[in-house]
This record gives C-alpha cells, sequence and structure tokens, in this order.
C-alpha cells in the first residue's frame, strides 16, 4: 500500500507500507524516484528518523543521477538557437562588430561583441551571456531577498551568484546566501522558491518540519514549484 510521507524533506519519496516486511529500507531508482518500505505495524517516529538518517544518502543518490542525466545538445551559439530567461523562450540573435552588450527585444536576446563573426564567436557569444546572466540573478536575488527576508524575519549576509555544480543554492551559518546563476532561466515563482527555501535555513538550518512549516507559511505552493524544478532543472543550462 502507498501513501504519502510522514514528514516533509528537500526530496520527495513514496512510502510502501507492508505486513509482510520486517525491515526499513530505502531506494534511489536512476529515474530519481526515492522509495521507502517499511513494516505496517512500524510507529511514525521510528519512520521518520529513519528517512532523516538516510538523507544525505539520498541527497547524494540523487546528485550522482542528476551527474548521470543526458546533458542537451550543446548549443553552437549562433542566431536562431532558443535560449530561456525567466522560464520563457527567446531566439538568440548575435550580432559582431558593434559595442558589447545583451538586450532582450520581442522575444530575441541579442548578443553584441566586439571582433569579427569567426571561430571564436561562439566562445565570445557564450562568456559574454553568461556575463550578462550573472547580472539578472545578481539584480534580481537582491530585490528577492530582500522582499522574503523581511517576510520571514531574518538579515542575511552577502548574497553571491555562482555557478554550482550539484546544487541551486546554499546558506551559510555566517548568513551568506549563495545561489546557481544559471536558476534565472527559470520562471519567478521558481527562482522565489529557491531565495525562500535558503532564507528559511537562517531560522532552521535543517530540513525538519518546523523549516517546511516555515517555508510553507510564506508560500504555501512550494511543493509545486519544488517539483517544476526537480523535473525540470536539468534544462537550465548554457
Amino acid at each position: 500500500m502507498a501513501t504519502s510521507g510522514v514528514k516533509e524533506f528537500d526530496f520527495s519519496y513514496q512510502l510502501k507500507m507492508s505486513a509482510r516486511r520486517k525491515t526499513l529500507s530505502i531506494t534511489v531508482y536512476p529515474d530519481n524516484r526515492v522509495v521507502v518500505h517499511a513494516p505496517a505495524t512500524c510507529p511514525r517516529v521510528k519512520l521518520a528518523r529513519f528517512i532523516e538518517e538516510k538523507s544525505d544518502w539520498v541527497r547524494k543518490a540523487l546528485e550522482t543521477n542528476l551527474k548521470r542525466e543526458p546533458k542537451a545538445g550543446e548549443k553552437s551559439f549562433q542566431t536562431g538557437e532558443t535560449i530561456h530567461y525567466l522560464g520563457k523562450e527567446y531566439r538568440l540573435r548575435v550580432e559582431p562588430g558593434g559595442p558589447p552588450g545583451v538586450t532582450v527585444d520581442e522575444g530575441h536576446i541579442c548578443v553584441r561583441f566586439c571582433g569579427e563573426k569567426g571561430l571564436d564567436a561562439p566562445s565570445m557569444v557564450k562568456e559574454q551571456l553568461t556575463a550578462w546572466y550573472v547580472s539578472r540573478m545578481l539584480a534580481k536575488a537582491r530585490e528577492r531577498v530582500t522582499r522574503y527576508a523581511a517576510r520571514i524575519g531574518v538579515s542575511p549576509g552577502r548574497v553571491t551568484i555562482k555557478s554550482m555544480q550539484s546544487r541551486w543554492g546554499s546558506c551559510s551559518t555566517s548568513g551568506r546566501i549563495s545561489l546557481a546563476w544559471n536558476i534565472i532561466m527559470a520562471p519567478e515563482e521558481v527562482i522565489d522558491y529557491l531565495i525562500v527555501h535558503e532564507l528559511c535555513h537562517l531560522v532552521h538550518h535543517n530540513h525538519s518540519e518546523q523549516y517546511w512549516a516555515l517555508v510553507g507559511s510564506i508560500l504555501p505552493d512550494h511543493r509545486e514549484r519544488r517539483k517544476w524544478l526537480r523535473v525540470n532543472g536539468g534544462r537550465l543550462r548554457l
């Protein structure tokens, strides 16, 4: 019999309880399904403690699966390619020879860079585009962190934007918030979820029931936002 989890973690799982089972076990499948098997008579407190003890192992297994996911075809960074910004699709337009910069206009993201269009153009376009994404994410993060920190009642430290391989964000014990630059490709509500997720760690530096209750008090639909990121996160790359 399948039932919902007894406690919220930063990963979803399916609970299967059986009268024939004598022990607890947890399995992470290649498609990122997490299944917990438990005896039908297992106390809820014991079950929650077991999942909490295995949570670090589960996260590492999920990260390993993410690294094994087939990557989308590499971009050529030429005019006409599809790229994403704030959850929307745009067509890339490359204009060499002009003053460097990136602009958004009527369904296009235009990248201008100095020099002639040659063999090094793709790397120059990627560099220019990445720098623009980082700057946009920093501006967005500062705005949203200020807004949600006031609602949560916390005072975060420095906000940094950087490349992150196996996570989308982190919160240090000193209050510094770090966010992955490529999350700027996701819808704004997903960016907000990530920021609230990290800010709530300034109150609860864990993923306890109290932590998720705090997240839910700010974003009642946080489960849907978290699911979007889990399903679509692999596409947010250049």
